[in-house]
């Protein structure tokens, strides 16, 4: 079974693609869906990620790269995980052996639910669990780590 490295390389063959090619161009799409959903001009992010508009603009327009600390920073900004922002066919490949018996079984559960509305709520309750999660992170780190490899265990 390939490795998720063998399996992008694959996508994107084995010579690196000049930009925009397909990844810049879908990751930038991505962006600029993100940020005017938010209602963000490309100034504002800008000055939010600490970088340039023409940056913000580059990025969403797949002319440049997105370095992980701006795809970071910009993820944070808007209030999106970071795999927001990677195109579907990045995904494409993903088996369900891949997934983490509770992770397969949350996509599972989520694709069966019909209401758009509902499916939103749904994400907000786990972003309300991943806020909870890292208010007790923040209170006892220590406690916190030892109790991430109990669960692991």
């Amino acid at each position: 079974m390939p490795s998720n490295l063998e399996r992008l390389l694959q996508l994107f063959g084995e010579e690196k693609e000049p930009v925009p090619n397909k990844l810049t161009i879908q990751m930038g799409e991505l962006v600029r869906q993100a940020r005017e959903d938010s209602g963000m001009s490309q100034t504002k992010l800008a000055a939010k990620v600490y970088r340039r508009r023409e940056t913000i603009s580059n990025i969403e327009t797949g002319k440049s790269e997105v370095t992980i600390s701006t795809l970071t920073l910009i993820a944070a900004a808007l209030d999106k995980p970071i795999s927001y922002f990677l195109p579907w066919f990045v995904y494409d490949n993903i088996k369900s052996e891949d997934l983490q018996p509770l992770e397969y079984e949350l996509i599972l559960h989520f694709s069966r639910i019909g209401s758009r509305h509902l499916k939103r709520l749904a994400v907000e309750q786990v972003k309300l669990i991943l806020e909870a999660e890292y208010e007790l992170f923040k209170e006892d780190k220590e406690g916190y780590a030892e109790k991430l490899l109990l669960d692991k265990e």
